[in-house]
């Protein structure tokens, strides 16, 4: 008999009389299996984004005489991450802790701003350090775009409606507000009922010019729209990838320490029988051994 079939008939004598190793030994590679593949599940699964909703979205926001739904627009194009909603505090935390890679809130006032139109109503983004946030950052920005082909439309309208009213005039609402305008084409009609003069004729002039440049403002308000403004916050917090590396190297040490408990075990167990000695008398050279 080879001298190594002799180690390995040792090596299944000492198996067999210390059942316990026996088991770790058999286990340890299905469990080491089962942590590589939760770390590796984890860490390729959808990131986890927070939702803040501060203001209370309504399921219907009607903007310049049409209906938009907002929350529908957000949880259709937030489809490549996964949406939780969560009050600010608890969400603060979560990012800080790293358990979700940003977090998207909806301040007070966005409906207001959005009614007024008077001003961009603002989404606040903050997000985390590494990879990942860069793919929730494409997300958000996907999802503004898409707000904003939505309510553009409607916020171009609106312009145009008080354009109209500048250049014809009548009764406008603004800010909840009604008032009564003259008018670029009344007043013009005024002026010529008054007798020429040098400073009636410069104001004849700029009342000409200003209705013609405001005639033109279409393309350029439907060129320029863009309701919606993103603030983004970033390097706040762990990072998700962070929390994977920590848990692989908490892996890799655990590896290490029951790979040295089961060596540690195994020349236990021959040394109470004295393998090793009788090998070393006879069998097997130290060399060798």
């Amino acid at each position: 008999m080879s001298r190594v079939a002799l180690l390995l008939q040792k090596d299944l004598r000492v198996l067999r009389r210390s059942p316990f190793l026996l088991a770790v030994l058999l286990a340890y590679p299905l469990v080491i299996a089962g942590l590589v593949g939760l770390v590796a599940s984890y860490a390729n699964a959808k990131p986890r984004v927070a939702l803040v909703d501060e203001d209370s979205l309504p399921a219907q926001v009607a903007v310049g005489g049409r209906t938009f739904r907002v929350e529908q627009t957000i949880d259709r194009v937030a489809k490549e991450v996964t949406l939780v909603r969560l009050d600010g505090e608890e969400a603060e935390s979560q990012l800080r802790s790293g358990r979700i890679v940003a977090l998207l809130r909806v301040p007070r006032g966005f409906v207001a701003d959005l009614h007024s139109m008077a001003r961009s109503p603002r989404l606040e983004l903050e997000t985390t350090r590494g990879g990942l946030s860069v793919r929730v950052t494409q997300q958000v920005q996907a999802l503004v775009y898409q707000l904003n082909r939505q309510l553009q439309d409607a916020y171009v309208e609106a312009n145009l409606e008080y354009i109209d009213l500048l250049i014809e005039g009548g009764t406008g609402r603004f800010l909840g507000q009604d008032f009564d305008v003259l008018g670029l084409e009344r007043a013009e009609a005024l002026l010529e009922e008054l007798p020429p003069g040098p400073r009636l004729d410069r104001i004849r002039e700029f009342v000409r010019v200003a209705a013609a440049a405001l005639g033109e403002t279409d393309d350029a308000l439907r060129a320029t729209a863009n309701p919606i403004e993103l603030v983004e916050t970033e390097d706040k917090g762990r990072t998700w990838v962070l929390s994977a590396q920590a848990q692989s190297y908490a892996l890799a040490l655990t590896v290490s320490f029951v790979a040295l408990l089961l060596a540690a075990a195994a020349l236990a167990a021959e040394r109470d029988e004295g393998v090793l000695a009788r090998l070393r008398r006879g069998l097997v050279g130290p060399g060798e051994l």
